[in-house]
């Protein structure tokens, strides 16, 4: 039944048409009739009557799924969506699909149950007041790099990315449960389209060739709400090979998946969570394999596919754009494992592949891996790495997609990926993030705070600056905190990296080991932040700083930056 399969959901906040409850049997009715005093606007009353709906005294902490699997009851019920954990036990007799129907996702990670049928909803805003904390899945010792006794208010630059892309955070009070509007903010750098000038005003309605829109409607959509830049294509050929290109302007970051379906060539191109799909019906037939390339500074993106005969086309076949829309969250493509080496002592460098097509992946962007276990489904975030990164190991050249995955022993997920064989088929999702590249337009200057496999985001970023024509990077500073020596992932690759750019200088900080390897030793603090860099920290707008490791330390660093006079806008939190 229609109503049934709406209902069969952990969090629900609209009402079915009378006309679809009455074609229902008498039991069905029963289950979804709410008593009175439990409705929609009760429960906001309840929300507002200063009732700790928590269970835990409002105080946010870090939640294990050995701890989430206690409240499993109808008494003390719990439930997990999308990395956050609430307390429903209060909701139960406001929900209006019914108690059992909310149970079945109690003590569990309902994220699954409820992407698959309604991941519109605002649970958030709905559940705002319920909230006990972050999910956390695997449980590494962060306390060794940052002071345990620190205790900071939490930021929100330390907002999960998958959470931060989908919504907005409601903080003070329950609304009526509908998304607020986004923020107004530019996606591009000002330099993608000049200003027109008396010569070029006649182009403002032109359509061009291979082109979606007009240049009118490019500086509109540039400023629009929280949308992607229009799209440029044009295509070249050789006897043998077809290349599209695609133009997505100055530093938006875009990511691109292609692949042959049936007798198309499908490209997805993604940009700021958004996504648009060019159909190419081709002249002639076209086979694998695929190569895709992003010029990062431009925007450009080339994908080169082969020719199934060699000979020249008249024309590139019939195109078709469609029209941008928002990435599905539980989008997973099917990656095979080329390659699983040793990194560290207990970290893996796995190299893969998607099954068909082919893939680039957005700067500072994550993936996240899906995989059953024991009937149940667990996700953990990685952020995928280049190939420079990967060049001293055993990684497969053919491999579209590296990640160095930490085991831990206790852990769900990480045992099973450090022991995946070659040939072995991934999950993994579309990929995702909050990091917008143009924020580094102005940046000659960037300090990068990583701890243990915080490192990961900031390798690509180590390779934009570097190499990145205008601004001239003036100074690259990363500072890597690990326990000891045997546990600095990519030690050879960035050590070798700074003896050939002396603008790169990497600064490995050490907490249980008695050697040092650049004179510190310790944890994250604004002291030793200081007796590196003195105080040119003090913010300036060619200085920018990112931060990724254990959340403890993310929120510490966060902290001791601010307090060193640096502006959450020149700050960047990754944030699986």
């Amino acid at each position: 039944m229609i109503v049934r399969k709406l209902w069969s959901c952990c969090i629900c906040n609209h009402w079915p048409d009378r006309d679809e409850t009455s074609s229902n049997t008498a039991s069905d009715t029963k289950t979804r009739s709410l008593k009175t005093g439990n409705g929609l606007i009760d429960w906001i009353r309840l929300g507002n009557s200063g009732v700790d709906l928590t269970g835990v005294g409002g105080r946010v902490r870090l939640i294990y799924l050995s701890e989430l699997r206690r409240h499993n009851t109808k008494d003390d019920a719990w439930i997990a969506i999308r990395g956050r954990v609430y307390n429903i036990t209060h909701y139960m007799h406001y929900h209006p699909g019914g108690t059992e129907e909310l149970m079945r996702g109690a003590g569990k990670d309902a994220t699954e149950l409820f992407d698959k049928i309604h991941p519109w909803i605002n649970y958030d805003s709905l559940l705002f007041k319920c909230f006990v904390g972050p999910l956390r899945i695997d449980s590494p010792d962060n306390d060794i790099f940052f002071d345990a006794n620190d205790s900071f208010p939490e930021s929100d630059l330390l907002i999960p990315s998958y959470i931060a892309q989908e919504r907005v955070i409601i903080r003070n009070q329950l609304t009526n449960y509908t998304t607020p509007p986004r923020k107004k903010r530019p996606i591009l750098s000002e330099d993608f389209l000049e200003e027109p000038n008396s010569t070029s005003l006649e182009l403002e309605e032109l359509s061009l060739p291979g082109y979606l829109g007009t240049l009118k409607d490019i500086r509109k959509e540039r400023y629009a709400e929280d949308v992607p830049p229009a799209l440029f294509y044009d295509w070249e050929q050789t006897v043998r090979q077809l290349t599209i290109i695609v133009y997505t302007g100055p530093l938006s970051n875009p990511g691109c998946y292609s692949q042959l379906s049936e007798r198309c060539f499908i490209i997805d191109v993604t940009i700021n969570g958004w996504t648009r799909k060019i159909r190419l019906v081709p002249e002639e037939t076209l086979r694998e394999p695929i190569h895709t390339s992003v010029c990062i500074y431009s925007g450009k993106i080339e994908i080169t596919v082969q020719k199934a005969d060699s000979k020249l086309w008249k024309r590139c076949g019939e195109v078709t754009i469609g029209t941008a829309t928002k990435i599905p969250s539980w989008h997973t493509m099917r990656f095979k494992v080329l390659s699983n080496s040793m990194l560290t002592h207990d970290t893996k460098l796995i190299s893969m592949s998607p099954q068909s097509g082919s893939i680039v992946f957005p700067l500072g962007h994550h993936v996240r891996i899906h995989q059953a276990i024991a009937g149940s489904e667990y996700v953990r975030a990685y952020t995928p790495m280049e190939d420079y990164w990967a060049a001293g190991s055993s990684a497969d050249a053919a491999a579209q997609l590296h990640l160095a995955v930490k085991r831990y022993d206790n852990g769900i997920l990480s045992p099973m990926l450090t022991s995946l064989n070659t040939g072995d088929i991934v999950k993994v999702s579309c990929f995702y993030g909050t990091f917008q590249l143009h924020k580094l337009k102005s940046t000659k200057t960037i300090y990068l705070l990583a701890a243990g496999s915080g490192i990961t985001p900031m390798l690509n970023l180590i390779q934009f600056m570097l190499s990145r024509p205008n601004p001239l990077c003036e100074y690259v500073h990363l500072l890597f905190f690990n326990k000891t020596k045997k546990d600095i992932m990519f030690l050879a690759n960035l050590d070798e990296l700074a003896k050939l750019d002396d603008r790169f200088k990497v600064y490995h900080i050490l907490s249980n080991d008695n050697a040092t390897l650049t004179g510190h030793k310790g944890r994250i603090s604004a002291k030793l932040l200081i007796d590196i860099f003195g105080k040119k920290l003090i913010n300036c707008n060619e200085n920018f700083a990112c931060i990724c490791g254990p959340k403890e330390f993310t929120q510490s660093s966060l902290n001791i930056l601010k307090s060193l006079g640096m502006e959450d806008t020149l700050i960047h939190a990754f944030i699986g």
